[in-house]
């Protein structure tokens, strides 16, 4: 068994705690900010949508290395903002998108000059193949020599025209087979994108689960046909950063959320679902006409996509392979050993093992692309690992909060408050066993075990044999509760 290094302690953040902030010199933070303060959103959900425009920046020419093994992985990530409409989503992406927007549509304007070339050479190119053919037929019909001909045919094929590349970075409207044949037929560098990903999320794009999952993690991805050409994409780079609504997530899980659990696409995803400031917006506050924070994060991404994608030569680089330092290695060590142990049973993981098995991935990605974003210099420090696994845990309470199933005694628990709740003020908030057997009309191991939850979030206590104090939500009818094993009894 593997030694681990003692590091500093540190908890699972609640459900509604605050995000860690990063250093008051940090550019990220600095966009971060000012953009949450002028579109008045949380904090969180705009720096999901920063992490985004970074990993579509970085992931051509970098990679990072896992500690302590020989596995290099990319930095690209798939991100899930789930907000309802109305909450400013698409101006988000907008301000952090900018710069990838425009290097996309100079692509697309210099592609046209490039494919108007192309036609007229192919055309020529065609012309005088199918000249020289009509000449071979003739000296086949006439029994003469053909190898002049036959030699110039084959120096033909060497001659045809290319089919131009480009860099076609964001899709948004996209089936999973388009999006493959852009990746191979260009460049293998990719960003599923939009600020309302319904048609991605329940459409074409998320239905073949193992090819997006192999992209996420670096592997070759071959594509099999049975009318056409099959084809490999080799070093394919893949970031989704997709916003939605939480019907469109609702309807995805409903059809196939089991398939994508099985499968571990849901667990590659960073999730958030940010709170909500409609009807709290003030309609003066935060508008400015500068953005020098935003400005300098987009300048950022200007020089990343410069040094990971040449665009005179149309080529990618070659990828470098970020590494931790080594006082980075051992709070990494300690951790992946805190969250392996967290999926025992009883751990907060139990249920989410699949999560929690590509968290730590998370982890390097998120720290690397702080690193990138702020300073490239050298190998990636302790505190942008500590400040990427504070961010990447925040990440973890919304995935187990809102994309992981309840179990039977979870669901046993939300009844059982839902049932002290109502008949609190008639009890003085003391209930006996005996009542809870006949109201909830649980059997006895299952109200033992619905006990044994609550009694763990600290909305039950038991003063005498089976009698129990009732300490409900003192905001309101929705407690607040750390998700995992124990689940938050929401009302639905």
């Amino acid at each position: 068994m593997q030694n681990h290094d003692t590091a500093a302690p540190f908890e699972f953040p609640p459900l509604d705690a605050e995000w860690p902030r990063l250093s008051g010199s940090s550019r990220l933070q600095g966009a971060v900010d000012e953009v949450a303060h002028e579109l008045q959103v949380r904090p969180e959900m705009v720096l999901t949508t920063a992490l985004g425009a970074l990993s579509v920046a970085c992931q051509a020419g970098y990679m990072v290395k896992m500690p302590g093994r020989d596995v290099i992985h990319p930095v690209s990530l798939m991100l899930l903002t789930v907000a309802e409409s109305g909450v400013r989503k698409t101006a988000l992406e907008s301000k952090f998108f900018k710069s990838i927007r425009d290097f996309q549509k100079k692509q697309e304007n210099e592609n046209i000059t490039r494919l108007r070339k192309y036609e007229f050479d192919h055309e020529l190119w065609s012309t005088k193949r199918q000249t020289l053919l009509s000449l071979l037929r003739k000296a086949v019909r006439k029994g003469e020599d053909c190898e002049k001909i036959e030699m110039q045919l084959r120096n033909m094929e060497d001659e045809k025209p290319d089919l131009p590349k480009t860099f076609n970075l964001l899709h948004e409207d996209t089936s999973i087979q388009a999006l493959l044949k852009s990746m191979h037929d260009h460049h293998p560098v990719a960003c599923l994108v939009s600020s309302e990903a319904d048609e991605i999320l329940n459409g074409l794009a998320m239905q073949k689960t193992s090819a997006i999952n192999s992209l996420w993690s670096g592997s070759d991805v071959t594509v099999g046909r049975s009318s056409r050409p099959s084809f490999t994409i080799t070093g394919g780079r893949l970031t989704a950063a997709l916003m939605t609504q939480k019907s469109s997530v609702q309807n995805y899980l409903e059809k196939r959320g089991k398939r994508a659990r099985g499968s571990g696409l849901l667990a590659r995803f960073l999730t958030v679902y940010p709170q909500s400031f409609i009807g709290y917006r003030d309609s003066g506050a935060g508008k400015s006409e500068k953005s020098p924070y935003c400005d300098s994060f987009n300048q950022r991404i200007r020089e990343l996509i410069s040094r990971t994608l040449d665009d005179n030569e149309k080529k990618l680089s070659k990828p470098k392979v970020l590494e931790f330092l080594p006082e980075a290695i051992k709070e990494w060590n300690a951790t992946e050993k805190f969250i392996e142990d967290q999926c025992r049973t009883n751990g907060i993981y139990e249920q989410a093992t699949d999560h929690a098995g590509k968290l730590m991935d998370n982890m390097n990605r998120v720290a690397a692309l702080i690193h990138l974003c702020e300073n490239d210099r050298g190998s990636i420090t302790k505190e942008n690992f500590i400040i990427a696994r504070d961010i990447c845990l925040h990440y973890s309470m919304h995935f187990l909060e809102h994309l992981v199933p309840e179990t039977q005694a979870q669901q046993d628990a939300k009844k059982l408050y839902n049932k002290m709740y109502a008949y609190q003020d008639q009890h003085n908030n003391n209930f006996k066993t005996s009542w809870m057997l006949r109201y909830s009309h649980l059997t006895r191991d299952r109200l033992d075990e619905a006990l044994a939850i609550l009694e763990e979030n600290q909305y039950v206590e038991s003063f005498q044999k089976n009698h129990y104090r009732f300490h409900p939500d003192k905001v309101g009818e929705k407690p607040r509760l750390n998700p995992g094993s124990y689940r938050s009894m929401l009302h639905q």
